[in-house]
């Protein structure tokens, strides 16, 4: 069976959590917009409040969204789990380049997660698919 650690665990948990914040702020404004009876001039029905073609409509409908979505303690929410988000992140981050054996490699890898997403990103997926009973 497969281990995780502790920084694995919490990554993953604020990573769910703020897919599911985000996921119900996609829903909360597809009703807004959709209770607006907006029609863009192609026919399609916009499912976010940028993407109304009118400007006036979308402009007033993004504010009014804000206000809903700040008054139901939604954007609070999300933005607490943003932050937490990126705390795990930087974590796992940090785990990973300690459990690297090499200085010289170790010091290129710290550099490399402070200055490129794309080496960033490549590091955590290689630690989530770590199982830590292997790593001594």
């Amino acid at each position: 069976m497969r281990k995780y650690n502790k920084e694995q665990k919490e990554y993953m948990n604020a990573k769910a959590i703020l897919s599911a914040l985000e996921d119900r702020e996609s829903k909360m404004e597809a009703d807004f917009v959709k209770s607006l009876g907006v029609v863009n001039p192609d026919g399609s029905i916009p499912t976010k409040t940028w993407a109304i073609d009118d400007d006036e409509i979308a402009d007033k409908a993004i504010t009014d969204f804000g206000k809903i979505e700040e008054e139901s303690g939604l954007w609070a929410e999300i933005l607490k789990a943003r932050e937490n988000f990126k705390a795990a992140e930087e974590a796992l981050v940090q785990y990973a380049l300690s459990i690297i054996p090499f200085k010289k490699e170790r010091e290129i890898l710290t550099q490399a997660a402070k200055n490129s997403i794309k080496h960033r990103e490549k590091i955590i997926s290689t630690v989530l698919m770590l199982d830590v009973s292997t790593v001594k």
